[in-house]
């Protein structure tokens, strides 16, 4: 565990480094360290120093409570502060990955600023006696691992640029690096009436908003996606740009899953049953009663329709041979396998009885409201043929995708 929170912590300091204020300083190394990590008493990774702004501000030793805090939690922060008078004083909490990407804004080659973020959240607080006190809510849907919390003084409408110590460079000071408890994501799939296996999401039991996916093993916004979803006229239903998207609903009889997979170049080789299609671009859904990793079923399909389908009466114990009595339905907005034109991408929809869950994994039937089991869902793209996307409905936080510690819990209603 220690080796791997040193990981991280290098690697967030790394990002945390800035850089100049003009093109060629961009290359070069600052004139000195612009932040460092240290280890705090349990091992997390922390970011020590005093902080000096451009007016002589300092801000100094800081302390956070809890330890380790929660998504939809509030983290209390309290730091020192002295040569503020004047100055706004703001705290703000943003992911590693958000708090380290800056880039050059506008026209001018001058400017570099922190792109902004969904997930960011920043407070205003006073100072009293050198003290200053804040209290910050991460987001329900926060899947980082760590949240680094920044200070910012500003002077109007004018920000001080941090100048010493932990900071991003010409922009806000780094109070410390939070660690955040992993949980899965929560979603619920609603009672209908019926669904019609087309591959259309298009009718009323779809009818409601969606999950967004996330990449696979951090939980990070898929940095292509919209996250605007288009009704067209009729009876298709796609998302704008690569915005992954998942909805679920169930009868007494089945159990229904949609997803709309934006692609801008469909593509898959595998033409028959049971071929690998994870080695190319496919949805992934599986099912298990639990985390355990024992007795769960995997599906999956392809843009061209093709399926996959497996049960593991044990962790990676597959059975492919074993076929199930599943319905999935492709529907496309392009060619598969044409790369001279733009495709929109497509959708899926499935229909897994409950009569084969509840007798391949230890599920038990009849489903019901308030029922929760454990599911996943994956989408493997290949942009350009070659590297591969890999997107989750809750983050693996391993590089293996039946991994159960993390699986999206959900809930029927």
């Amino acid at each position: 565990m220690g080796s791997r929170v040193r990981t991280v912590a290098a690697s967030l300091v790394t990002a945390l480094v800035g850089c100049g204020d003009d093109v060629a300083a961009l290359a070069e190394s600052p004139p000195e360290p612009t932040s460092w990590a240290v280890m705090d008493e349990r091992g997390e990774p922390a970011i020590a120093g005093d902080i000096h702004f451009a007016d002589g501000a300092v801000i100094g030793p800081r302390v956070f409570t809890p330890a380790t805090v929660g998504p939809g939690e509030a983290l209390h922060v309290q730091f020192s502060a002295s040569g503020i008078a004047g100055h706004e004083v703001w705290v703000g909490l943003r992911a590693p990955r958000a708090a380290g990407h800056q880039e050059i804004a506008g026209q001018s080659r001058r400017s570099i600023v922190m792109a902004e973020d969904g997930r960011d959240r920043w407070v205003m607080t006073s100072v009293v006696e050198g003290q200053a006190r804040a209290t910050i809510e991460l987001p329900v849907e926060w899947h980082a691992m760590h949240a680094v919390v920044l200070v910012e003084l500003r002077d109007g409408a004018r920000s001080l640029p941090a100048k010493i110590g932990p900071r991003i460079d010409r922009g806000a000071g780094v109070l410390g690096v939070v660690p955040v408890e992993t949980r899965p994501v929560k979603i619920f799939a609603p009672r209908v009436t019926s669904v019609t296996i087309d591959g259309r999401i298009d009718e009323p039991a779809w009818d409601r908003p969606a999950t967004l996916l996330h990449t696979s093993m951090e939980g990070e916004p898929d940095p292509s996606a919209t996250a605007v979803e288009l009704q067209a006229l009729g009876d298709e239903a796609l998302v704008a740009g690569r915005g992954t998207t998942l909805r679920v609903a169930w009868d007494p009889e089945y159990l229904y899953v949609a997803a709309s997979l934006p692609d801008a170049d469909m593509w898959t080789e595998y033409a028959e049953q049971d071929d690998p299609l994870y080695k190319q671009e496919a949805f992934e859904f599986f099912v298990a009663a639990g985390a355990d990793g024992a007795r769960y079923l995997e599906f999956e399909v392809s843009a061209r329709g093709v399926t996959f389908d497996a049960r593991f009466p044990r962790y990676r114990a597959g059975d492919e041979a074993w076929d199930s009595a599943w319905r999935t339905a492709v529907f496309m907005r392009g060619t598969v396998n044409d790369a001279r034109d733009r495709d929109l991408g497509w959708s899926t929809e499935l229909a897994i009885p409950w009569e084969e869950l509840c007798l391949e994994t230890a599920i038990a039937c009849p489903p019901a409201p308030g029922m929760r089991v454990r599911v996943n869902a994956f989408r493997l793209e290949r942009p350009d043929r070659k590297r591969t996307d890999a997107l989750a409905l809750s983050p693996t936080r391993a590089p293996d995708f039946h991994a159960w510690a993390n699986a999206a819990e959900l809930e029927l209603q």
